[in-house]
């Protein structure tokens, strides 16, 4: 009785809490800045409710299941690139790596739809080994980048407040927990499949609280107290003074 209470807790909170993200972000202009991620929001919840009202262990369930979780794979690819994008886009030197980063991305992601399409000649067990096996490359990705951006988060000027970091940070911390309770029930066989059921949706309600914290926060505008003081005449003087030196050459 009480798992099955935390189950549906677990299962409404982030119905919920992505149904809000998804209307705020669109009050506040937020679905331009971030589409993949407002894209995945929007994706989850729609399925969600989709499979609520289709019979359980169905074929109409397993298809809406397994192929809406396709989607959320590559909409996360695309967050993990909107992310990057956002994070780097003040750094001209940066942004050439990024480009060939994106390259890449676009190879993965034509090659993850190919390899779905082509799969679906083959059983399901297959197509679901497929799709499982891309979610974990994706889940290993978000880990990678959250690392990377708590190394350089000083290093580029970057703070915790910025949304960005905030998207990163819910994916990243999900992805971990993901993985290492993947670890402890396959591999391992440390606990059960109704613990891993709710440790694993707990895990997403973990990042799903941390977008809401970051994403439903009222905006508070920090006024300029004072303009920073700056000696005109001497930055006048010592632009002169160069230009006649380098015309005297």
């Amino acid at each position: 009785m009480i798992s099955r209470l935390a189950t549906n807790v677990l299962w409404f909170i982030p119905l919920a809490l992505q149904a809000v993200l998804v209307i705020v972000m669109s009050f506040r202009g937020l679905a331009r800045k971030y589409p993949f991620f407002f894209g995945y929001n929007l994706l989850l919840p729609a399925r969600d409710v989709a499979l609520f009202y289709l019979p359980y262990a169905s074929p109409r369930y397993s298809f809406v299941y397994w192929w809406g979780d396709a989607a959320a794979i590559l909409l996360s690819l695309g967050v993990i690139v909107e992310t990057i994008w956002h994070l780097i886009e003040p750094y001209a030197f940066l942004r050439t790596a990024f480009k060939v980063f994106w390259m890449f991305g676009i190879c993965a992601a034509v090659a993850a739809v190919a390899i779905l399409h082509w799969s679906q000649g083959r059983s399901g067990d297959q197509i679901i080994e497929s799709i499982l096996l891309f979610e974990r490359s994706a889940r290993f990705l978000q880990v990678c980048l959250l690392i990377v951006v708590i190394g350089l988060i000083s290093r580029l000027g970057l703070t915790w407040r910025s949304l960005s970091v905030g998207i990163t940070a819910g994916f990243g911390i999900y992805a971990a927990l993901d993985l290492t309770l993947l670890e402890l029930r396959g591999n391992l066989h440390l606990i059960s499949d109704s613990t891993f059921v709710l440790l694993r949706s707990a895990a997403y309600n973990l990042a799903i609280v941390i977008w809401g914290f970051y994403f439903l926060r009222p905006w508070r505008a920090n006024p300029v107290q004072r303009l920073p003081t700056t000696d005109v005449d001497n930055w006048n003087d010592a632009l002169t003074d160069r230009l006649n030196r380098w015309y005297q050459r």
